[in-house]
């Protein structure tokens, strides 16, 4: 399956699988990890979906039950720019070594078992899998990839799922309406363990509840079952009180933190101290959420803001920085567009639209022409042939974030 032994060769043939796209089926990925000798069950988990937050919520997971001394894996996709983002042990990337054995391994198996075609997603969440079983791991945080009832991260049974909130996105896949969408994330949900969820509207949670009740689940809803100020004065669902001082920068981030702490106390099969938990908070970072770099005069934001939902939050931290900013944009073709220009079109100096490199993009045209429709002043642009002004802030899609970071390597 895999010709090539060096590590860049063999990431090339696997990232051919994303020609095979999405596939919202349970099935492969349970024979897949059959074959791979169950390696999820090897260590508890928590599972986080949700429309935006998962991946800061999941690293604040990670970073709290490491800070409490748990040998602890996390899965994030997708990555930004370096593929071992999306596997960390203890904060850190495997060395490329271990992974590549690990992609050799796993082929070999797959090949025993005589499987059919797996997808990209599908291939990455069983070498999550086995690293974190490999590294001996005590404990792991899941991120979904897209929903979660279909999603191939759903073979776990975890200790605790968490969804952060729920929007219209990936309509195509997902349905059309909120709550079709609450309902596949609400999949995550197993018989009898319990789910922490965000602020979310009236029929997204209703849904979750409907399911929770039907799964013999406890729900612990931000807002109502336990609680966080503006200031970071958390407490939670059984009265214990934190304060929490998350290094990601946004009143959502705080949502997030909260949601962290929450799964933490839900999980039976952790225990961490008052001073863990706020330390961990403090310390969890992930690259692209409001990262804001300093280079030669010039301020850089970078943040992966990729709906309108993200894209408000993404605004209200600008607006709190003042002033205009120039915009490096792309989108993908499920996402409403129109909405994140409009949003975004009170914060622009000029607006350099730029077509991601994936498959579902908008053209940089389209972005340019409705851009201009709404008094935006835009231009077609590559990520690498743009000169930077002062303010510059990067987002509308991961993929643009990745590019942006390729060509200008100003980390």
């Amino acid at each position: 399956m895999f010709k090539s032994k060096d590590y860049d060769s063999i990431l090339k043939e696997l990232y051919q699988f994303k020609r095979f796209g999405i596939r919202p089926a349970l099935g492969p990925s349970r024979k897949f990890m059959v074959a791979l000798g169950n390696p999820q069950k090897k260590y508890p988990c928590i599972h986080v979906a949700g429309t935006n937050g998962k991946g800061s919520t999941t690293a604040m997971i990670a970073s709290v039950l490491q800070s409490a001394g748990y040998a602890t894996g996390a899965y994030h996709s997708p990555h930004i720019s370096d593929f071992r983002e999306r596997f960390l042990i203890n904060g850190q990337f495997f060395q490329k070594e271990e992974i590549k054995k690990s992609i050799l391994r796993i082929a070999r198996k797959h090949k025993k078992a005589g499987l059919g075609t797996m997808t990209f997603f599908e291939w990455s969440t069983g070498l999550a899998f086995s690293l974190f079983a490999d590294a001996k791991a005590d404990a792991a945080v899941i991120e979904t990839g897209m929903g979660g009832n279909f999603d191939a991260t759903n073979v776990v049974l975890p200790e605790v799922s968490v969804v952060t909130n729920v929007s219209l996105e990936h309509t195509a896949i997902l349905g059309s309406t909120i709550e079709k969408i609450a309902f596949e994330k609400a999949g995550i949900i197993k018989n009898g363990i319990p789910v922490v969820c965000g602020v979310m509207d009236k029929k997204a949670r209703t849904t979750i509840q409907t399911v929770a009740k039907k799964k013999g689940s406890k729900i612990f809803f931000l807002g109502k079952d336990f609680t966080v100020s503006k200031s970071g004065k958390f407490v939670s669902a059984s009265g214990e009180e934190f304060t929490l001082r998350p290094s990601m920068q946004g009143d959502y981030q705080m949502k997030n933190a909260a949601l962290a702490v929450q799964a933490v106390l839900c999980a039976g099969k952790f225990r961490a101290t008052k001073q863990q938990i706020e330390s961990g908070i403090k310390n969890a970072f992930l690259p692209g959420r409001f990262e804001i770099i300093k280079k030669g005069g010039r301020e850089i934001i970078l943040d992966v803001a990729h709906n309108p939902s993200a894209i408000v939050e993404l605004a209200k931290l600008l607006k709190k920085r003042g002033g205009k900013y120039d915009f490096i944009f792309g989108a993908l073709g499920d996402k409403d567009f129109k909405r994140m220009l409009k949003i975004l079109a009170p914060l622009a100096g000029e607006f350099y639209c730029v077509t991601p490199d994936d498959d579902r993009a908008i053209p940089a045209e389209t972005l340019c022409s409705a851009a201009r429709a709404i008094g935006i002043k835009a231009r077609v642009a590559s990520p690498g042939k743009i000169t930077l002004g002062k303010r510059t802030c990067v987002t509308g899609s991961f993929t643009v974030v990745e590019a942006f970071l390729e060509k200008n390597r100003i980390r």
